[in-house]
């Protein structure tokens, strides 16, 4: 009897053992006290384990085993010890365990079913989807303490295998491993932004065991590190070579094989019925060239559909077929981008639909790299010459534009041959311009009368549509009121033009009156000719920037002020003029007097580039602390003696 007992307990130890292993755990002491007093220093949060095991089994098969524990020293990091899952039928959370210990280490409660809520994923923009998130919510009332979740999801079909980011916020780091177990006969891809960080490799029975393991991570300053995590810590993808998901098995192994994969879920899928390709060749006319006829059936494409996503199993990759798209009206980017593929195709023009990151995520395409890299779908359209690029989910979106979130990147274009890498378009800063142009007539009281409009094109264009074209009369009217953001203004009249239609360009003219918008200090008025914009921030001074200064497109913004000074007041002062040139961008600003009572004020900013190298930022914090002092010079008019 002794001897089963003893048996038993070691098989119990032996379970344990196996299980903490498994999870990347050895059941840490969580005692604040073992945090490094380097990493705890001035750090609100500390990440004390994030671990990370995938288990493949087999081509659509496969298990991911997360460990992950935060301790926390004050309410602004609370939500850290918040955890959200998401499901879906190809995902499915088989485990969710969670404890908050106190700050010697010791368990005070543990997660229990009234902490975790479970819910649809639906997105405003779909009509609707399988998708689910389960989050759970861990607190404790003394600071510090220390949250640690364990969960497992299982995998039924794939395209994605998980990747590890060392460090995922500025947060200081005590570890953060990554594991991935897979049969002997399947090969690991894999890609690190970092050629000297290599897996240890073991083997573990008729499976290998790829593991990446790094402690001991510094808290990050956001003035080093910009917003981008991604350019300073270290950052794994793995990817399958052979997967299958809903009986369509794939090869990821390479570009034009991936390519394959997708273009066999729209094949067959770009047939219309007969009434769409009557209405499709009534819209050509004889006289008109390649381009024009693109430009007409995009335009019939936006009139007659509106974006709206439908993710349902597979659906995540494969497209409604065009005739649903004609016969509804709706679609999602694939469905929406098939049926574009499939008018085109009716009218003798050949286009592809091709995938890619959409977003202000800048962190480029890897393109050595072959996996699901994309969460959108475009079209790109070659014409002799030059490519069209058509983004299929807005109404109101320009021809041949496709925005900030597509452009300047790279993308997989989906041919009937497989997946080719192309670049998407470029822009140039006179392309996003905005213009703005105001009279103003100062009186002697210091008051002003403005008549002033702004007319914005490109991605500034998009900027502005985006930000007001659901909103109401009264709320337009506040945007344009704060936009303004000068001090007692009151906004008299106006009116937008092109927002309703797919122009590629906004106006805004607008009357409005600012009360002493000029200081009257005795004989004297002092005011500042830059009324548009006024620039405060300057960078922070670092002693070395990690990451680029990125925007998100080049740019040019012209002002331009015409004021109409008092016929009883001269000029005492006008503000010398300010021309900055660098590597990156130019700026002026001028102020100069014409026609004995006006002054004109130009002010003209460009940024030529997409980023400036972090080895530039002293010289970019440079051309920011001039333009704030440009930005704040005064004219001084005085009073005629008579």
């Amino acid at each position: 009897m002794r001897k089963i007992f003893i048996l038993i307990l070691l098989s119990v130890f032996i379970t344990q053992y196996l299980d903490a292993k498994n999870t990347g755990s050895d059941k840490m002491n969580y005692a604040v006290s073992l945090i490094p007093a380097e990493l705890r220093n001035e750090a609100k949060a500390v990440v004390r384990l994030k671990s990370v095991r995938f288990e493949v089994e087999d081509n659509e098969s496969a298990v991911k085993k997360v460990r992950f524990a935060v301790t926390i020293f004050n309410k602004d990091k609370r939500d850290e010890g918040f955890l959200y899952l998401y499901h879906d039928k190809f995902h499915e959370i088989e485990e969710l365990e969670g404890t908050i210990y106190d700050e010697n280490g010791s368990v005070v409660r543990e997660l229990d079913d009234d902490d975790i809520k479970d819910f649809s994923a639906y997105s405003s923009y779909s009509l609707y989807e399988d998708s689910r998130r389960r989050s759970a919510e861990l607190y404790y009332d003394k600071y510090p303490y220390t949250v640690e979740y364990y969960y497992e999801i299982s995998y039924d079909g794939y395209l994605d295998w998980p990747d590890w980011y060392a460090q995922t916020s500025l947060d200081p780091v005590q570890k953060s491993s990554f594991e991935i177990l897979l049969p002997a006969n399947k090969k690991l891809r894999y890609w690190c932004n970092n050629d000297s960080i290599k897996p240890k490799i073991t083997n573990v029975d008729d499976d290998v065991l790829y593991s990446w393991e790094m402690s001991d991570l510094p808290k990050l300053s956001r003035d080093v590190v910009g917003d981008d995590i991604e350019d300073v810590t270290t950052i794994v993808y793995t990817a399958p070579d052979k997967f299958e998901i809903e009986d369509h098995p794939g090869d990821m192994t390479s570009w034009n094989n991936f390519g394959n994969w997708i273009y066999n879920l729209y094949k067959g899928k770009e047939v219309l019925p007969e009434t769409a390709k009557q209405e499709i060749n009534s819209l050509i006319k004889p006289g008109d060239n390649t381009i024009q006829k693109i430009k007409e059936l995009y335009r019939y494409m936006q009139s007659r559909t509106r974006y709206v996503s439908i993710q349902l199993g597979l659906g995540g990759w494969e497209p409604y077929d065009a005739t649903f798209v004609h016969e509804h009206g709706y679609g999602d980017c694939k469905a929406l981008s098939n049926y574009m593929t499939a008018i085109l195709k009716e009218a003798g023009i050949n286009s592809y639909y091709v995938l890619i990151r959409n977003g202000d995520y800048r962190y480029p395409m890897i393109t050595d790299f072959p996996s699901n890299q994309f969460n959108h779908v475009i079209v790109c359209v070659p014409v002799e010459k030059d490519t069209v690029w058509l983004e299929c989910t807005s109404q109101t979106m320009p021809f041949n534009h496709v925005g900030r979130g597509s452009e300047n990147r790279h993308a997989l274009m989906i041919t009937p041959h497989g997946g080719v890498v192309v670049n998407t378009p470029v822009s140039k800063p006179e392309e996003n311009s905005q213009y703005r142009k105001a009279f103003v007539d100062l009186s002697s009281s210091g008051h002003a009368k403005v008549n002033a409009s702004v007319t914005w094109k490109g991605n500034q264009e998009d900027r502005i549509r985006f930000t007001i074209e659901e909103k109401s009369p009264e709320e337009k009217r506040r945007w344009v009121v704060n936009s303004i953001d000068v001090p007692n203004l009151t906004l008299k009249n106006y009116a937008f033009s092109g927002i309703e239609t797919p122009e590629d360009s906004i106006k805004l003219n607008t009357d409005c009156l600012i009360q002493r918008y000029g200081s009257v200090t005795g004989s004297r008025i002092f005011f500042q000719p830059n009324m548009m914009e006024k620039r405060s921030y300057i960078p922070p001074k670092v002693d070395e920037r990690l990451s680029p200064v990125r925007f998100y497109y080049p740019f040019h913004d012209v002002d331009t002020v015409v004021y109409s000074i008092p016929k009883e007041y001269g000029i005492e002062m006008l503000p010398a003029e300010t021309h900055l040139t660098t590597s990156f961008g130019e700026f002026i600003s001028k102020s100069e007097l014409t026609g004995g009572n006006k002054i004109i004020f130009t002010r003209s900013l460009i940024i030529n580039e997409y980023s400036i190298p972090a080895e530039s930022y002293p010289e970019y914090r440079q051309f920011i602390s001039e333009i704030v002092k440009a930005d704040k010079m005064q004219v001084v008019l005085v009073k005629k003696k008579m």
